[in-house]
This record gives C-alpha cells, structure tokens and sequence, in this order.
C-alpha cells in the first residue's frame, strides 16, 4: 500500500502491485479513476472562478421500479441526454443563457423497494453571472427535452417530483487556493463510487459488494454481477466538446484503463501479504480510508483488528 500527497493538498492511498483492469466496477481501480477524474472536474471549476464564470450542479432522474434491468435503464438515460445536450433546441439555450459546456457523471443506486436507480448529475458551465432564477429556466427547458427522450424509451420522469434538481455551485471565497480546496474535496466525494453511500436505505454499488462479501447472500452478488456487466465499456463521466480544452486540460482524454494503469508512486506504509489481500479486497475502499485519514498507524489498527497479517514499510 502507498500514500501519497494528491494536487489538493490532500492525502491519497492506493494499492500498488497489482494487474489493473480499469474497469470502475472495480474496487481499486476505481480509486484510482475516481481520484483523477476528480482533478479534472475541479480544474474545470477552478477555470471557472479564474474568468468568473458562473456553475450550475443538474441532476436528472427518471421514474424506475423493480424489476427494470440496469442496463435498460442505463440506456435510456445516455439516450436521453443525448437528446437534451444536442440539436436546434440545445444549440439555442447554449447561445441565449451563455452556457460554455457541460460534464456529466453517472450515480447507481439500488433500494429494495424500487430496484436500480440511475440518474445524472451534470455540471453547467456559463461565460459569466448568472441567477439561480436563470439556471433553472434552463434546467426547466433542458428537463423538457430529457422527459421526450425517455418518453421513446418507454420511461418517464416528472419535473415536481424529484425529476429535476438545479443549484448554483458556491465560487465564492476568501481566497482561490480556499476554495480549490473544497471543490477538489467536493468533486472526489461526487465522482467517487468506490467511497460514497447511498441516502435513503439505497445502496452504492460497492455498498452491495461489501454487502455479498460479508454475508454471502446470493440476491447481493446477482446485484453485483448486474453492476458489472452492464457497466462493461462505459465511461464515468463524459465532456461537452471543447469543455477540456477551455479548462486546460488535456484535450485528448485519457482512457479509464490508462488512468489504472499509471504508477502514481506515493511513499510504500504497508505491505499486505497474499492471505491478507485475498480477505481485504473486496472491502479495501474502508482500508484505503484508514489509512488516507490517519496514516500507517490507522491501517495498522484497521488489519489488527480483523486479525490480518501485515509488513510496515518504516519512513
């Protein structure tokens, strides 16, 4: 295990010696995807305070029930927002509320009630000030043509009814370096499904795993195996054109895979034996936390405290 410093001023851990897939089904994968991918929404953000722009934060939802396949309700929403972000209409909200481009990330739950719930959360970037009062008027239009598009996929969403979400994310600060800071937090905790928990009584994906892991319940990892599959060649968030580039990124995105693959190299705290990995895999985002938040010390009383066997790497 390494830990090293990330650009946020943040402390960072990861598993070193190991085959990445890059896959962000992936409990250590996407870590390490999840870490990047929130660099790059907060470079996005900070290019915003730098020129004065103004962010919006949409989510849209769609109505599901159980008994919906993931990857049909997968579907239906990159098919509807496709539709919402192009053509005359997009082209003309763009042009009249000063919209400089979007990314958007995919969220998956799943309640017992209700089944799989997939809905998107979207950042909008504007050239300059703009009222909360303006970003829902857009969100209001957006959400007309995203409630068309699931419409010719059989499913339906209801603006009133948690269909539409739309806030002003907070620019404000006493200094840049502040406030990078917090979105740099902020953009982790929102991209991140390795780490995050479901509100509600829904579970993350990783909540499900860790779930199956712990208790063997054959519905949880049929839940998982649904995750995965249908995950299988998706992205984890996805640009407007031309977004990157405004942000000073590089314009030509890396792949998932490529982002797993990279040897970010860090300082070597633990050592986990193959016994010891092979009982921690499955539940190493909560490792991983122990020991982002309190060094090698935490990871030391994490693994005791189960009984596992470990190497400390001295400073």
């Amino acid at each position: 295990m390494r830990l090293s410093d990330a650009e946020d001023g943040n402390r960072r851990a990861g598993v070193a010696g190991l085959q990445s897939c890059g896959s962000w089904s992936c409990p250590v994968c996407a870590r390490s995807i999840s870490a990047a991918r929130a660099a790059e929404v907060a470079a996005v953000l900070r290019s915003a305070v730098d020129q004065r722009c103004s962010v919006a934060l949409a989510t849209f939802t769609m109505r599901h029930h159980k008994g919906l396949s993931l990857r049909s309700c997968w579907d239906a929403i990159g098919s509807a927002w496709r539709s919402t972000t192009s053509g005359a209409g997009w082209q003309k909200d763009k042009d009249q509320f000063g919209v400089v481009g979007w990314l958007r990330a995919v969220e998956i739950t799943h309640g017992e009630e209700h089944g799989f719930h997939v809905h998107v959360h979207a950042l909008i970037v504007f050239d300059g000030p703009v009222s909360v009062e303006l970003m829902g008027e857009l969100g209001h239009r957006m959400f007309a043509r995203w409630n068309r598009a699931l419409g010719r996929k059989g499913f339906s969403a209801v603006e009133d009814r948690g269909g539409l979400d739309v806030r002003s994310v907070q620019l404000d600060g006493d200094s840049i370096d502040q406030v990078s800071t917090y979105i740099s937090k902020a953009a982790y905790e929102a991209v991140s499904s390795a780490t995050k928990h479901a509100r509600g009584g829904n579970r993350s994906p990783f909540q499900i795993l860790r779930d199956a892991v712990e208790t063997g319940n054959a519905a949880d990892i049929e839940l998982y195996w649904e995750f995965e599959q249908a995950s299988l060649g998706r992205k984890k968030i996805t640009w407007s054109n031309a977004l990157r580039e405004w942000a000073g990124l590089h314009v030509v995105e890396k792949t998932d895979g490529e982002i797993a693959a990279e040897n970010r190299g860090g300082e070597p705290v633990l050592i986990l034996p193959k016994a010891t990995w092979i009982v921690v895999r499955h539940d190493v985002a909560d490792l991983l936390d122990a020991v982002e938040l309190g060094g090698r010390l935490a990871g030391q009383r994490w693994l005791r405290s189960r009984g596992l066997a470990f190497v400390v790497v001295e400073p």
